[in-house]
């Protein structure tokens, strides 16, 4: 745990940017579905009120190095 920090811009009824000390997000709401797309590439799709959402990574597979 630590202290977490968090600031958010409100574009206008449908967009929200969230900044953060790591990257930043971009949020498109709507009544039924947000989509968050963060600085990583990752995109998530929610479902508000339900706890239903899913994640993606939208930059590919990672290589992964061996250490030997």
């Amino acid at each position: 745990m630590g202290l977490h920090f968090r600031k958010s811009f409100k574009l206008n009824k449908f967009i929200k940017i969230n900044k953060t000390k790591k990257g930043y997000s971009v949020t498109l709401c709507g009544k039924k579905l947000h989509l968050t797309l963060n600085s990583k590439k990752k995109l998530t799709a929610s479902i508000p009120g339900t706890g239903i959402s899913y994640d993606t990574n939208l930059g590919g597979k990672k290589d992964k190095k061996d250490k030997k």
